[in-house]
């Protein structure tokens, strides 16, 4: 990723989360901050499932983590209140306090070597990362998933995981991650650079094994060719980077993305307005925020500017995902104990505000 084309450094804009995998120090909370009152969230850019009209009585209090740093806020992007309780209730649907940690990778290096990149983990690194996910009792989701479980709440593991290995990059997936794959029948999410020229100028050609697992494999955008965005770039530049990686991997890859992962983090408000325009409906930063939740994006105030959450997903970085997990996993555990303590009040507002009754307590956590 870190090819420039502009003078853009891939250095973690988020430093202090780099720790050795393996020395993880302990979980620590920052201190509680004073509850905003809770609002109705104002209309954004990314497509909602509000269907009736917003009742004027705002929610009862949001869940909010002591765990996200200072200057993080959850971000909530659905408009239609009475939708988003129907669907955060739903039995059907994924438990309250599900999580998803997106994992950004990029190079992994053979053995124990020490990584001179920022963006680079060793094999020693990676094992200790999958052993910690395993523990933890993550699963893998798709792209697609992902999508479902923002705006429908579908039902997806309790934590999941979307790991994204970014660039074009075929010897890392067939040296590292397909025999994770196959031993947990998970899935990869590949960022790949679309430019049509094969894969020589990024690594070797794919093996067969790896053609074999391309239909298990989630690709989606990195760039035609993978450039970094700036205020400077002009608009046909732009349209051409976004919009023109979609018809190179729909031929190649059977089907379009669904996701832009933004070359070096870079994203712009015409940027923005190119992918939706071009049809993605979810972009990936580099910034390692915290987890995802239904209706509960984690975001910095570089992201929130652009009042465009679903298209400013944030990424943990490899190098400090170890410690990441358990951060996540712990705020899925506060998300569902809120829920269950703020079920009664979620109740009555939505039978007073939407007209109808939630599912009981019981019946969405059934054993």
């Amino acid at each position: 990723m870190c090819a420039l084309l502009l003078l853009v450094s891939c250095t973690p804009l988020e430093a202090t989360q780099v720790t050795a995998i393996g020395s993880a120090p302990p979980i620590t909370t920052r201190k509680p901050r004073e509850r905003r009152p809770t609002k109705t969230p104002k209309p954004t850019k990314t497509p909602t499932m509000a269907t009736t009209p917003e009742p004027a009585a705002p929610l009862p209090e949001t869940f909010d983590s002591e765990v996200l740093r200072g200057g993080i806020d959850p971000v909530q992007y659905m408009q239609g209140s009475c939708e988003y309780l129907g669907r955060r209730w739903d039995p059907a649907g994924a438990l309250p306090g599900t999580v998803v940690a997106p994992i950004m990778f990029h190079s992994i290096l053979e053995g124990n070597g020490t990584p001179t990149l920022s963006q680079d983990i060793n094999f020693k690194m990676f094992e200790d990362l999958i052993r910690q996910a395993e523990d933890l009792g993550y699963e893998t989701i798709t792209t697609k998933q992902l999508l479902n479980f923002l705006l429908k709440n579908a039902k997806i593991p309790p934590r999941s995981m979307i790991l994204i290995l970014d660039d074009r990059r075929p010897g890392t997936v067939e040296d590292y991650f397909l025999p994770i794959l196959e031993k947990n029948d998970w899935t990869l999410t590949l960022a790949w650079i679309a430019q049509s020229d094969t894969a020589q100028r990024k690594g070797r050609l794919p093996g067969e094994s790896l053609w074999d697992w391309m239909e298990r494999l989630d690709v989606q955008s990195h760039g035609l060719n993978h450039i970094y965005l700036d205020v400077t770039t002009v608009g046909e530049a732009v349209r051409e980077e976004i919009a023109g990686s979609i018809p190179v991997l729909k031929e190649h890859f059977g089907k379009a993305p669904l996701a832009y992962i933004w070359p070096g983090g870079n994203y712009t408000a015409l940027g923005l307005q190119v992918a939706h325009e071009a049809g993605f409906e979810l972009g990936f930063t580099i910034h390692s925020r915290g987890p995802i939740l239904f209706n509960w994006i984690p975001q910095g105030e570089p992201e929130r500017a652009f009042d465009d959450p679903l298209m400013l997903l944030p990424r943990y970085w490899d190098t400090a995902a170890w410690v990441n997990l358990q951060q996540a996993a712990q705020i899925g555990d506060a998300a569902q104990a809120f829920a269950k303590d703020n079920y009664a009040a979620e109740a009555a507002w939505y039978r007073q505000n939407c007209g109808g009754e939630l599912p009981v307590l019981d019946e969405v956590f059934k054993p």
